[in-house]
Protein backbone atom coordinates (compact mmCIF):
# COMPACT_ATOMS: atom_id res chain seq x y z
CA UNK A 1 0.00 0.00 0.00
CA UNK A 2 1.23 3.46 -0.81
CA UNK A 3 1.39 6.26 1.70
CA UNK A 4 -1.52 8.09 0.03
CA UNK A 5 -3.76 5.06 0.41
CA UNK A 6 -2.80 4.58 4.05
CA UNK A 7 -3.49 8.25 4.84
CA UNK A 8 -6.84 8.09 2.99
CA UNK A 9 -7.79 4.95 4.93
CA UNK A 10 -6.90 6.58 8.24
CA UNK A 11 -8.84 9.75 7.40
CA UNK A 12 -11.87 7.73 6.28
CA UNK A 13 -11.74 5.64 9.45
CA UNK A 14 -11.54 8.71 11.67
CA UNK A 15 -14.46 10.34 9.87
CA UNK A 16 -16.50 7.15 10.24
CA UNK A 17 -15.91 6.88 13.98
CA UNK A 18 -16.48 10.59 14.61
CA UNK A 19 -19.83 10.33 12.84
CA UNK A 20 -20.71 7.10 14.67
CA UNK A 21 -19.88 8.67 18.04
CA UNK A 22 -21.99 11.74 17.23
CA UNK A 23 -24.93 9.51 16.31
CA UNK A 24 -24.52 7.35 19.42
CA UNK A 25 -24.43 10.46 21.60
CA UNK A 26 -27.59 11.75 19.95
CA UNK A 27 -29.23 8.37 20.46
CA UNK A 28 -28.28 8.33 24.14
CA UNK A 29 -29.95 11.69 24.80
CA UNK A 30 -33.15 11.04 22.87
CA UNK A 31 -36.16 10.15 24.99
CA UNK A 32 -38.02 8.36 22.21
CA UNK A 33 -36.84 6.56 19.09
CA UNK A 34 -38.62 4.82 16.27
CA UNK A 35 -39.41 1.30 17.43
CA UNK A 36 -39.12 2.20 21.11
CA UNK A 37 -35.77 0.51 21.79
CA UNK A 38 -32.37 2.13 21.53
CA UNK A 39 -30.09 -0.91 21.42
CA UNK A 40 -31.05 -1.97 17.86
CA UNK A 41 -30.28 1.55 16.70
CA UNK A 42 -26.90 1.50 18.44
CA UNK A 43 -26.03 -1.79 16.73
CA UNK A 44 -27.16 -0.40 13.38
CA UNK A 45 -25.08 2.76 13.78
CA UNK A 46 -21.91 0.84 14.55
CA UNK A 47 -22.22 -2.24 12.35
CA UNK A 48 -24.19 -1.21 9.27
CA UNK A 49 -21.68 1.48 8.43
CA UNK A 50 -18.89 -1.04 9.04
CA UNK A 51 -20.56 -3.56 6.74
CA UNK A 52 -21.08 -0.83 4.16
CA UNK A 53 -17.36 -0.10 4.19
CA UNK A 54 -16.54 -3.78 3.75
CA UNK A 55 -19.02 -4.14 0.88
CA UNK A 56 -17.48 -1.12 -0.80
CA UNK A 57 -14.00 -2.62 -0.46
CA UNK A 58 -15.23 -5.94 -1.86
CA UNK A 59 -16.94 -4.28 -4.81
CA UNK A 60 -13.97 -2.02 -5.52
CA UNK A 61 -10.96 -4.33 -5.07
CA UNK A 62 -8.60 -2.03 -6.96
CA UNK A 63 -8.47 0.16 -3.85
CA UNK A 64 -6.24 -2.41 -2.19
CA UNK A 65 -4.10 -3.07 -5.27
CA UNK A 66 -1.05 -1.14 -6.39
CA UNK A 67 -1.91 1.52 -9.00
CA UNK A 68 1.12 0.54 -11.10
CA UNK A 69 -0.43 -2.89 -11.78
CA UNK A 70 -3.24 -1.24 -13.81
CA UNK A 71 -0.84 -0.42 -16.63
CA UNK A 72 0.31 -4.02 -17.11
Amino acid sequence: MELEQIVALIVFSLMHWVLALMLLEDLAYRKRVLGGRKWPWAIAIVFITFIGSLVYLLLHPKILQDHDSDDK
